[in-house]
């Protein structure tokens, strides 16, 4: 289970189990010889999963989406199969368990001219390269953290990135991100020069992380969420209400990955290299979630067919 599976779905499985566990706590299920989670039957994940649509489980008091749903059971699925492919219990309890119904809607995409005005932001030189790397390339936020000089090369105009499942893609280098990119390495270069961290960070390649803190540690994907939220936000690119010291916004890594491949696929580009390009291991991840058509391209659909 944990070895097919990268760091960031671990965590989500981990703390999807944690809460179950303590719902079947609170609903009174005792914990056998080997733990709660293995007398679970069918009705617990039956009403577990009942819970979950009324349930708020955060500080936004809002409700748990079926898509949020969804990867509960999910995750719930991938450990019961585990536990009976070990031989931890007889039979899997969510296979008679209805999979929430998520309906799939375009999503927020930018306009090339609001991708325009959030690339000239202000901000830190690392939240401007955060924000070039997530717009040219539609990384997620978790491979900007793990991304190093050494997967950079600038002879051949590629990056390698390392997404889901550990796997591992190369794609070129936008010229523009290429500028930024070399007037980012010149920066970091300055800097370890009086800071001693990052002077020792960079001398091995194994730490060379592009983005990183003072102390020479790689930013944490959350960190790049939250500060790509506070540029939109300090833009006025679709706010919404904010909290206390919060920024809130609907700009994410995610939207912009969106906006990436909508406007290539708008464009013409196959859909197969898009999906390359985002990492996805199926085209049907990327036709389901991102292959939505503007109105131009779907009336150029209709009027190329012949009879």
């Amino acid at each position: 289970m944990q070895a097919e599976v990268g760091t960031a779905t671990q965590i989500k499985y981990w703390t999807h189990l944690r809460v179950f566990t303590l719902w079947l706590l609170g609903a009174g299920r005792r914990a056998g010889d080997h733990g709660v989670l293995l007398v679970a039957g069918t009705a617990d994940v039956q009403r577990f999963m009942a819970h979950l649509r009324t349930a708020t489980l955060d500080s936004s008091r809002t409700a748990l989406s079926p898509s949020t749903r969804k990867n509960y059971l999910a995750s719930l699925r991938s450990f019961y199969r585990y536990c009976v492919a070990v031989g931890l219990v007889s039979s899997d309890p969510t296979v008679m368990v209805r999979t929430p119904r998520v309906v799939t809607t375009p999503g927020l995409h930018l306009s090339a001219g609001e991708i325009r005005r959030l690339l000239d932001a202000p901000g830190t030189p690392r939240e401007r390269i955060q924000t070039y790397l997530l717009v040219f390339t539609a990384a997620r936020s978790g491979e900007l953290r793990t991304l190093r000089w050494d997967d950079i090369d600038f002879h051949r105009r590629t990056i390698r990135l390392t997404g889901k499942g550990n796997r591992s893609r190369t794609i070129d280098i936008h010229p523009l991100l290429m500028a930024e990119l070399r007037r980012w390495h010149v920066y970091q270069d300055h800097e370890a020069e009086r800071n001693s961290s990052l002077r020792t960070a960079r001398m091995d390649p194994s730490t060379d992380f592009v983005l990183v803190t003072s102390r020479g540690k790689p930013v944490q994907g959350s960190t790049i969420y939250r500060q790509l939220k506070r540029r939109a936000c300090e833009i006025g690119l679709h706010p919404l209400e904010r909290g206390k010291h919060e920024h809130r916004s609907l700009v994410s890594p995610h939207a912009l990955r969106r906006s990436f491949a909508t406007q290539l696929l708008n464009k013409g580009i196959p859909i197969d290299a898009v999906a390359d390009v985002l990492g996805h291991a199926s085209l049907d991840t990327t036709r389901r979630h991102y292959a939505f058509s503007d109105d131009e391209r779907r009336r150029m659909t209709i009027e190329a067919f012949t009879a």
